[in-house]
């Protein structure tokens, strides 16, 4: 029998949460909870899958050492999914999913976190490809980047929450999204041009993923209509699905070496 490649395992995975969420939304999870209004079958995925990028990006760490542009990019990029899988985690344990319990601002720290380190791996990792990088790229980055956040901050600006902190937590993570994109749609760039490998455009999808997510989410909440099974949750599960191939392609695949910048 003839083994799946990467990618085709990795298009695999996604096809298959895909239809795990759409079962779960046919056979309405949401009237069976694990915990009530706190955890549901779906949820399992971002408690046990997760463990496993944040082991990759341990690995990557190790791999690359400690000093160094590049090694100093991995050590934010390990932080970042520390950051990522600790929101996720303390999201379930605050029980979320009910209205009267999501006014806990811790999860938005760790996601706020993460994005900032996010943003540091990828420019320690561009960095050495500065010179690559043309104006017209940074403008055409940034001009996606502000159209992706147009529709978070229209329902944002729309809702009416019950306190405007609340509203300005929600109106952060628009910009934040955009923030990221800008060195990802880069990367993205670079990509297509053969000069960085496969970790950079699932790291780069991994973030649209989650930009599409918190979108969703968003419009969701503001129609009262979101739910375990939602396609806003589903974004969040392909997010860990991008970072866990593009890790593993980086350490195996690719076989990067510590301090290597070079496409291999």
């Amino acid at each position: 029998m003839q083994k799946l490649s990467q990618k085709e395992f990795l298009l695999f995975s996604l096809v298959s949460a895909v239809v795990v969420f759409l079962l779960a939304g046919f056979f309405h999870e949401d009237d069976y909870p694990l915990i009530e209004n706190q955890f549901y079958y779906t949820d399992i995925f971002f408690v046990t899958v997760p463990i496993i990028a944040v082991a990759f990006s341990i690995i990557l760490v190790i791999r690359h050492g400690l000093t160094g542009n590049n090694s100093k990019a991995w050590i934010l990029y390990c932080a970042a999914t520390i950051m990522w899988f600790a929101a996720d985690q303390t999201y379930y344990h605050f029980g979320e999913y009910a209205a009267e319990n999501n006014n806990s601002y811790l999860v938005d720290f760790f996601y706020f976190t993460s994005y900032f380190l996010y943003f540091g791996f990828m420019i320690f990792y561009l960095i050495p490809r500065k010179n690559k990088i043309t104006k017209k790229n940074i403008v055409l980055s940034a001009v996606i980047s502000t159209s992706f956040i147009m529709p978070s901050f229209y329902f944002v600006t729309q809702s009416t929450p019950s306190d405007n902190f609340e509203t300005t937590i929600n109106l952060v993570y628009p910009f934040l999204d955009a923030l990221v994109f800008v060195p990802a749609f880069i990367s993205v760039i670079l990509f297509f041009r053969g000069q960085v490998n496969f970790l950079w455009v699932t790291v780069t999808l991994s973030l649209i993923c989650m930009a599409a997510a918190d979108t969703i989410f968003l419009i969701e909440r503001y129609y009262g209509v979101f739910s375990a099974s939602s396609a806003a949750n589903l974004f969040f599960a392909w997010r860990w699905i991008f970072l866990i191939f593009g890790s593993y392609s980086h350490i195996k695949i690719f076989g990067a070496t510590k301090n290597s910048l070079t496409k291999q």
